[in-house]
Order: structure tokens, then C-alpha cells, then sequence
């Protein structure tokens, strides 16, 4: 059997064998090698596409996937993006959406009409192409966590600008050429209404669901819904889908927590299979047999290559010095906006068959995509690089998480708040479920496996070490102690029990003695729906605080659930705790924070007297209940377990400074009986 015969491959299953085998093994061979492996993907496409090997032909079903990894790029960069950064600067994001397609667009428009020679209309389309770009390159600044630099921001900002200028220039000449009735008064109004739209509904249709529904697999298939019907949407108003998946992603933004189950099987379905089906299928669209010996398909590529390069380039360097960037963030907003993708073969692809753009045209238009994502991902990947060798820490954390499960009925909520917690540079998170010895032991014991089983699942899902303990013992305190001990556990979360079981009892017979008795970070917990619905954190510091390492320990912890729930937050207390809290310089809740002082204890009971059920109360908790602190903190307690409070509470207690030789000493004796015991 010959090789035309073979070839290029029609049997489904063989297609699938081979695409996945590529997306495989390319981006391996592509470390190994030091190739972005993003460009690598693009080339490996143009070598096994029509127009070389001739392996794969791009079908329907690579042609889906391919338009669903886009997709996914732009709705992972509307996620990825810090919402109150983009809010501070929305102005550098407007006018640098504004510089990078006006610049390319001018530069290359008078480029093809006095150089090229070509009609107006045409030139300005290929104007339009190298004007707006796609984000092709952003998988690679979530991979580096770069995704909250402000240069990132403004890129990220600047393309939806550019994309929505590029496709207002290309539907205006499309209409003067074909469409006498197109009114570009009406098109931008559509636009506007689309845009108000969604972003006043899918807030609440969001809140809504994840506050009925707790299975996190329909949350993914609610958020995929979302995201299908935002794009149907913009295609409907005669914008590119990609637009729509970008708006969908910011709206969400603050509904789908970084470090969560969802947003680990979103990350993973996305970039695991539809990103790299998108890189291959732009390799697959690019024929370069049918470009060599034609001197003026490459001289229209050189020169709208290189003048919209450079273009895209000087809007970068404007921005660089304007915000005083450095040049490894110049480079990651020139690379981020320097290639073109679909978003280019679309418009090429439209006014090819509109008879505005002849075979010439739109094969430069290939070439550019192909060359412009190389280029892109080369220097998007040395710039951030450069950037997370300068920001990374080289130690590593040791700090240990312990969950304890027993006696919650809130496994989802304790698992999020955990994972939200837990630092990727700390061991394993260990997750602790103690049973009382006695009578009903066996069957509680099993009760506990399932627990157990199902809070692995749960760090399973968002890609976090887990380790589950079922332990077996005649005291809970003690049986808590000694298992921190075991597993050198420095900080604790724990469930608090329902509102009407709390009560000071449980504040002298359980907390008391942790405190007593555990010298690390203690987080107390009781949801009332879930942490990604919060609207509103209040943050109490009953004062006055050390301003110590333990201290800023503790703003840490509330720094990451700000971050991951994304809301307004407001701290409250006397002048000393609020001026520890501004000094530990944490940028809370990404900037929407406000610092209040109040004189006396009543004055946050009438705080918390306004609290609603979408809103969080946070505590921090001195460690001596004798102190001011520990008295105002005891009233504060007596206060959450009202009849009418009807919110989420977190207490927060920070770690005391012990010897740690002596901590050591104990741990040591403890292993030491152990052993004897299985001698």
C-alpha cells in the first residue's frame, strides 16, 4: 500500500491516536529541547499538515476542538486576570488597547496602499489582521503565576480593546463593500447591550446556583454553559466568539476560585486537550508548498510582518515608559500582543470569500499567523522566565496544614477553605478524623474512612497531596494534640458546629484547651453557603496585638481567603490593631479594603448586627483568655451565637512561640515509645 494511500489519515480512531500522541510528547521533546512548547506544537502541525507530510487534513472534529481551545485561552484569560488591578487600571488598559491596534493599523495600512499598491478597502482589513492580536501565548503566564502583573493586566485589557476595534473597522468595510444596510450606530449599540447584559445577569445566575447546588462536577458543566451561551451571544450580535469567552471569564472571575476543584478541572480540560488541539489545527491551516516562488505573497508577508511587528512593538515600549514597567514586562506585553491567531484567519477568512482579499493576501495572512505565534511564545516564554526566577522564593516551606473532620457536617466548605490555604512549597495537607473509644467505635471508624475518602477526592481534584488519618482515641483534645504532633502540623482548621450548637461550653471544653495546647495557627470555621458566593468579609481585631511573626502568619491566612474569594473587605478595630494590620503591607482583597477604627467591644456588635447571609465575619482571637483581648474576644463569641445571626463565621487564633527545643524533645520521646512498642 502506498503512501498516498495511507495518507493523509480518514479513520477517526487513528486521528485521535495520533493527535494525542503528538500533544503528548511534543511539549516534552520541547522542554527537553528548551522550545516553547507552544511554538512547537504550531511547527509540529505545519509538518505533518497538507502541505509537507501530508498525515492529517484538518476535519470537522479537529476543527471544534481547535475553536474550543481558543476559546478556553480567552476565557482562562478573563479568569486570570485581577479584577481590582484592571479596575485601577482600566485607563493604561483602554489606551494600550488603543496604541496596539492603532499603531499597527496605520503603519500597515499605508504600507499596503503605497508600497503594495492594493485598493483601500483591502488594506485596510489587513490592517485590521495585524491591529488586533489573540492572547496565544497566556497559557504560558499562568504557568509562571504572572497572571496578577500589572503588565499582564494592561495586555490582557488591551486585547479585548484591540479585537473589539479590529472587528468594528472589518464590519464597517465589509458592509460599505456588500451590505448596504449595516448601521455601525447600531452594531456598537448591540454591543453595548450584549455587554450590560452579561454582566449583570451571570453574577446572580452564578451566585444563585452555586449557593442550591454543591456537586462540584455540576458546577463545571454550569460554568461550560455559561461560557457556550456568552459566545453564541456575541456571535449572534456579529462578534467573534472569542470576545464572548473573554467577557464570560472576567464576570466569573471572582465565582471560580484560583485554587479549587472547579478551576483545577477547568485548567485541566482546557489545557490538557482543547489549548493543544488549537495549536495543532493553525500548524494544519498553514500549506507553505504553495508559497515558495511567489515574490509578491512574500513581499506583502515581509512587509506587513515586520511594520506590524514593529508596530505592536512601539505600543509596547509607550506603555514600558509610561508605567515605569521593566523590560522583562515590556517584553511580556509585546509578546502577549504580538501574534495573531484565529482571530486574524476569521477576518481574512471573511473577506476572502467577501472578494475583498485574492489568494496573495490570504496566504501572507497564514504566514503571519504562524511567524507571529513563534515569535509571540518565544519571547513571551524568556520574558516571564526572567520574571519568576526574580519573584520565586528558593526556600521551601514547611509549614503543615492538619484538617480536622470530625463532628463537621460541612466537608465541601472545610476542603475549600483548606485548599485555599495551602501553600504549593508545603508538604502534604492532612486531613484528621478522631473517634472516641467505646461501645459505637467500629462504626464511627467507618464513618470516618468515608470522610476521609471523600476530602481525598476532593484535594484529588485540585491537584493538592493529601494525607488522610483515621485515629482512634479516649480523649478528642488529646487525640488532636497528639496527631499534630505525629505529622509536626503547625497550623489547624476546624468546623464549627451549627449556629444554634455554639455555645460557651464548647468555647472552655474545646477551643480553650487547643489553644492551651496547640501552639500553632488554629482556624475555626462555619459556612452558610458557599465560600465563592461570599459578597462582603468583615474582618474584627479586638485589640491590642503583637505585631509579631505569628501575627502576620495570621494576616497571611486571611490574605489568601480575600484573595480567593475576591470581595470588599473591611477590618475593624481600635488604632494599635489596625496599624498591625496596615503594616503588614498585604494588599487584601486585592485593594478593595478599608481600615475602621472603633473605640469599644459594642461598637462591633453593631458591626456585626449588619451582617447578612452572603457576608463573612472573621475574628482574629487573642490566645489569653484572661487579657482585655481575650475578655472583648469572649463577648464577640457569645455574639455569633445569637438567634438571629444568620452568616459565616471564621475565628482565627495565631501560633505562640514556644521552645522549639523542647517541641522536638517531646516529638523525639513520642517516636522513640513507637518504636519500642513494634520491637
Amino acid at each position: 500500500m502506498s503512501y498516498q494511500q495511507l495518507f493523509p489519515m480518514t479513520d477517526s480512531i487513528w486521528i485521535c491516536f495520533v493527535v494525542l500522541t503528538l500533544v503528548l510528547f511534543v511539549p516534552i521533546l520541547c522542554k527537553r529541547l528548551r522550545f516553547p512548547q507552544i511554538a512547537g506544537l504550531i511547527i509540529t502541525g505545519v509538518l505533518i499538515g497538507p502541505g509537507l507530510l501530508n498525515i492529517l487534513n484538518v476535519t470537522p472534529e479537529i476543527q471544534f476542538f481547535s475553536r474550543m481551545g481558543l476559546l478556553f485561552i480567552m476565557f482562562f484569560a478573563g479568569l486570570g486576570i485581577d479584577l481590582e488591578e484592571m479596575k485601577r487600571n482600566k485607563v493604561w488598559g483602554i489606551l494600550f488597547g488603543i496604541l496596539t491596534f492603532a499603531v499597527p493599523w496605520a503603519l500597515c495600512y499605508f504600507s499596503c496602499v503605497w508600497l503594495l499598491k492594493l485598493p483601500a478597502r483591502t488594506s485596510a482589513i489587513l490592517a485590521c489582521i495585524m491591529g488586533s492580536h489573540t492572547l496565544i501565548s497566556y497559557p504560558i503566564i499562568s504557568r509562571y503565576g504572572l497572571a496578577r502583573r500589572k503588565s499582564v493586566t494592561i495586555s490582557v485589557a488591551g486585547a479585548l480593546v484591540a479585537i473589539l476595534l479590529a472587528l468594528i473597522v472589518y464590519a464597517v468595510m465589509m458592509s460599505t463593500h456588500g451590505d448596504a444596510e449595516f448601521n455601525p450606530l447600531w452594531f456598537i449599540l448591540k454591543i453595548a447591550i450584549y455587554i450590560t447584559a452579561v454582566i449583570l445577569i451571570y453574577p446572580r445566575m452564578a451566585r444563585d446556583f452555586f449557593h442550591r447546588v454543591t456537586n462540584s462536577f455540576s458546577h463545571f458543566l454550569f460554568v461550560m454553559i455559561l461560557l457556550a451561551l456568552s459566545c453564541g451571544l456575541a456571535q449572534l450580535i456579529g462578534l467573534d466568539s472569542i470576545v464572548g469567552a473573554f467577557l464570560a471569564g472576567i464576570v466569573l472571575n471572582r465565582y471560580i476560585p484560583k485554587s479549587s476543584p472547579l478551576m483545577n478541572r477547568l485548567d485541566f480540560v482546557g489545557n490538557t486537550l482543547f489549548v493543544p488541539m488549537f495549536l495543532l489545527n493553525t500548524g494544519l491551516m498553514i500549506d507553505l508548498t504553495g508559497m515558495t516562488g511567489n515574490w509578491l505573497f512574500l513581499t506583502a508577508f515581509a512587509v506587513l510582518f515586520i511594520i506590524g511587528t514593529f508596530g505592536k512593538w512601539f505600543a509596547a515600549l509607550i506603555t514600558q515608559k509610561a508605567n515605569g514597567f521593566t523590560a522583562d514586562d515590556r517584553r511580556v506585553v509585546f509578546g502577549l500582543s504580538a501574534s495573531h491567531a484565529a482571530g486574524a484567519l476569521a477576518i481574512a477568512m471573511g473577506a476572502y470569500d467577501g472578494g475583498l482579499m485574492d489568494n496573495t493576501t490570504l496566504s501572507a495572512t497564514v504566514l503571519i499567523v504562524l511567524f507571529s505565534c513563534i515569535l509571540s511564545n518565544i519571547i513571551t516564554e524568556n520574558a516571564a522566565n526572567a520574571l519568576h526566577q526574580n519573584e520565586q522564593s528558593d526556600t521551601q516551606s514547611e509549614s503543615r496544614l492538619m484538617v480536622m473532620l470530625t463532628g463537621s457536617n460541612t466537608l465541601q466548605a472545610l476542603m475549600d477553605t483548606a485548599i485555599t490555604l495551602y501553600d504549593k512549597n508545603s508538604p502534604e495537607l492532612v486531613g484528621l478524623y478522631v473517634t472516641i473509644n467505646g461501645e459505637h467505635a467500629p462504626k464511627y471508624m467507618q464513618d470516618g474512612k468515608g470522610r476521609l475518602e471523600e476530602a481525598s477526592r476532593i484535594a484529588a481534584s485540585a491537584d493538592v497531596p493529601f494525607i488522610a488519618h483515621n485515629r482512634l482515641g479516649n480523649n478528642i483534645i488529646d487525640s488532636i494534640l497528639h496527631a499534630s504532633n505525629e505529622f509536626a502540623a503547625d497550623r489547624m482548621l476546624m468546623g464549627l458546629p451549627l449556629r444554634h450548637s455554639i455555645n460557651l461550653p464548647y468555647l472552655d471544653n474545646i477551643i480553650s484547651p487547643l489553644n492551651d495546647g496547640f501552639h500553632g495557627q488554629i482556624v475555626l470555621q462555619r459556612f452558610v453557603t458557599p465560600i465563592n458566593t461570599i459578597r462582603r468579609i468583615v474582618v474584627l481585631v479586638p485589640g491590642p496585638v503583637i505585631q509579631d511573626d505569628a501575627f502576620e502568619k495570621c494576616m497571611e491566612s486571611i490574605y489568601r481567603i480575600t484573595m480567593a474569594i475576591g470581595c470588599a473587605t473591611e477590618f475593624y478595630g481600635k488604632d494599635q490593631p489596625i496599624s498591625a494590620v496596615r503594616g503588614t503591607g498585604l494588599n487584601f482583597s486585592s485593594g478593595r479594603v478599608s481600615y475602621n477604627e472603633v473605640s469599644e467591644t459594642a461598637d462591633m456588635h453593631w458591626v456585626i448586627s449588619g451582617l447578612k447571609t452572603d457576608h463573612l465575619l472573621m475574628i482574629v482571637g487573642p490566645r489569653e483568655s484572661e487579657s482585655h483581648a481575650g475578655r472583648s474576644f469572649r463577648h464577640l463569641y457569645e455574639r455569633i451565637h445569637m438567634p438571629d445571626t444568620d452568616f459565616s463565621t471564621m475565628l482565627l487564633f495565631p501560633e505562640t512561640q514556644t521552645v522549639k527545643g523542647k517541641e522536638e524533645a517531646t516529638l523525639r520521646t513520642e517516636r522513640d515509645f513507637l518504636k519500642m512498642l513494634r520491637m
